[in-house]
């Protein structure tokens, strides 16, 4: 469903609206000025326009500020032309313009684009800025408008004073009303119930008794004393605790139209003073009612929000899965004031255990952890810190908890306080462990079938010594390292004799038992750097590292002979077998293992030639 959407009224129109809204209630304060907060022998004691204009800048946006300014200066000037010149009623205009415009310029500075009474902060720069610096500011240029008109008996100092405390009363009273009215009109709604209406009522009936007092004070022949008008602060005091800051600036408004009324068209506690110090000692009176009960309400309020954040920060702590512990910095020992109730089921200890130790207490001891000298040395640098912590229970379970602390600082940035989350992970190091002891296992099963699959690569199935291919690998790096060093290296070319007749006669399975024994024959009788292969069939090589062709033919000679004298048994079967050498050394036959083995080659095929079971070195 599409609905048509409303036609924004024009900014010209809304302006004019502004204008003439503001020119009126500040031509109706401008005329309860005049007519009904002066007194019997002329003096002002309150002027009540330059609040409404003060409100108007506080609650208008910056770009309608423009028009209270035609509405100032009209207003200003119908309501003084039947008593001041027009150049004076211009200059007063001019002069409580530049008092609000100042007023509201710098409290909207300080406190963001919407202003309200809501803080006593901003409570504070309301009257630093308004009452005092603003209309103390303008009353110098209103004093000196006062003193152009010739006005006979009055010193300029007396003129400074009686604007000053005029519109600064008139600020203090009507400003923080007008204000709250337009800004909290909906939650002042919302609170009238029928016990707040009765209550109201006897608040009331109580301003009243506290005036008839005072009347009854002002009819005595001494006129009263200036402390009876302390009997109207608990009326005030009372809506500023029941009602709060709307309460509070309602009823200073209703007390200050009745004083001021009773002062002008009736007796007052202070008939009997001189009546500059009468009217003097009234606008303290009222300018103290004001301060103390809109500042007790701001107070109040903001007393109540900091226990309502409070709540809600409790609440939220315990509503946190994770255990949360709250230490003084500035104690010694940086005791614990408050746990949570996670901390409770989690540890095991009651608040009451807790509260007044050390957090040590929950490491039984195990202080050299890394996690805890990290924490440690981010409370002495009084900075964050998130670390892995071993913990403990009460029945000494252990807890691996990740540590998570954070200073807290007052307004002058000094550290106070730490606040410690403690999130569980003992399951998840559990769980971690048994990953790591699994990837361990696996690790070593791996490394142990890349061991054999590597020694299945090197090594012959049959006999268990170095295949061909590990030989060749070994003897590039020996070639190399004795071509570095310049030591000898030699190799043996071994051949079984009538190794093919052992297999026709005896079978294949008797075959293979004779190479396993006669490759381990050969094993015994080198020395531990030599390398044994074998090559092929009954073909073996002997890599000899450091040894000449002199030490080459004993080794090959100590080997045939172990063989020579070897019997094979399996069964009832006995098997003899002979071997044929043949030694080549490098250098002296060949420059690489190519040259080597084709010399070693020659030399085994020569000892065949000359019968067998020999060795020929040259």
């Amino acid at each position: 469903m599409h609905t048509k959407p409303q036609a924004q009224r024009p900014e010209w129109l809304i302006g004019l609206a502004t204008m003439a809204l503001v020119g009126l209630g500040y031509f109706a304060g401008a005329w309860l000025g005049v007519t009904q907060t002066i007194s019997p022998e002329g003096n002002a004691i309150i002027w009540p326009p330059n609040a409404v204009a003060l409100a108007a800048l506080l609650l208008l946006p910056l770009h309608r500020w423009a028009w209270i300014i035609p509405a100032v200066m009209a207003a200003e000037v119908i309501a003084d032309i039947p008593a001041f010149p027009l150049w004076a009623a211009v200059s007063f205009g001019l002069v409580n313009l530049f008092e609000v415009f100042l007023a509201a310029s710098l409290i909207r500075w300080i406190t963001g684009p919407r202003f309200d009474f809501d803080s006593l902060a901003r409570g504070g720069y309301f009257l630093l800025f308004a009452p005092l610096l603003a209309a103390g500011t303008a009353a110098l240029f209103g004093a000196a408008v006062y003193r152009g008109l010739a006005v006979e008996g009055i010193e300029y100092l007396a003129h400074w004073q009686l604007w000053w405390f005029g519109d600064a009363l008139g600020l203090v009273l009507l400003t923080p009303l007008l204000v709250i009215l337009a800004r909290q009109y909906r939650d002042i709604l919302h609170i009238w119930t029928r016990t707040r209406l009765i209550e109201a009522g006897a608040l009331l009936l109580l301003l009243g008794v506290m005036g008839l007092v005072l009347m009854a004070t002002a009819d005595a022949e001494d006129g009263g004393h200036p402390l009876s008008l302390v009997l109207l602060l608990p009326p005030v005091l009372w809506a500023a605790a029941r009602f709060g800051v709307p309460g509070a600036a309602t009823l200073v408004a209703v007390v200050a139209a009745v004083a001021i009324a009773r002062t002008v068209h009736g007796s007052w506690p202070l008939h009997g003073e001189e009546p500059e110090g009468a009217v003097l000692a009234l606008q303290e009176f009222l300018a103290v009612t004001a301060i103390v009960g809109i500042g007790v309400s701001l107070l109040l309020r903001e007393i109540e929000t900091q226990r309502m954040r409070l709540r809600l920060f409790e609440h939220a702590m315990e509503a946190i899965n994770d255990a949360v512990i709250i230490t003084d910095a500035r104690r010694p020992d940086a005791p614990i004031i408050w746990v949570n109730d996670t901390f409770e089921t989690l540890f095991g200890y009651s608040r009451g255990e807790a509260i007044g130790r050390n957090c040590r207490f929950l490491q039984h001891g195990e202080e050299d952890q890394k996690g805890v000298k990290e924490a440690r040395d981010a409370l002495c640098r009084k900075q964050p810190v998130q670390t892995l912590v071993r913990n403990y229970r009460r029945d000494g379970q252990p807890l691996w908890v990740q540590l998570s602390l954070a200073p807290v600082c007052d307004s002058h940035g000094q550290v106070t306080h730490f606040v410690g989350v403690q999130h569980d992970l003992t399951e998840l190091k559990r769980l971690e462990e048994k990953l790591e002891h699994r990837v361990a296992e696996r690790t070593k099963a791996l490394q142990e079938a890349n061991r054999l699959l590597e020694q299945l690569a090197s090594i012959d199935p049959l006999t268990g010594v170095a295949n061909r291919r590990q030989f060749m690998t070994q003897v590039k790096k020996e070639l190399a390292r004795a071509q570095r060093n310049g030591t000898p290296l030699s190799l043996l070319c071994l051949d079984l004799d009538h190794f093919k007749t052992v297999n026709d006669v005896h079978g294949h399975q008797i075959g293979d038992q004779v190479l396993k024994d006669v490759a381990s024959t050969m094993q015994e009788n080198l020395r531990p750097t030599d390398l044994l292969a074998r090559m092929g069939g009954e073909e073996f090589q002997i890599l000899l590292p450091d040894a000449d062709i002199q030490q080459a033919s004993e080794i090959a000679e100590r080997i045939r002979s172990a063989i020579h004298a070897l019997e094979i048994r399996q069964q009832d079967k006995v098997v003899n077998i002979t071997v044929s050498a043949g030694c080549a050394q490098m250098g002296q036959d060949g420059k690489d293992m190519d040259s080597l083995m084709r010399v070693g080659d020659q030399r085994l095929y020569e000892a065949k030639a000359l019968g067998r079971d020999r060795v020929v070195t040259g």
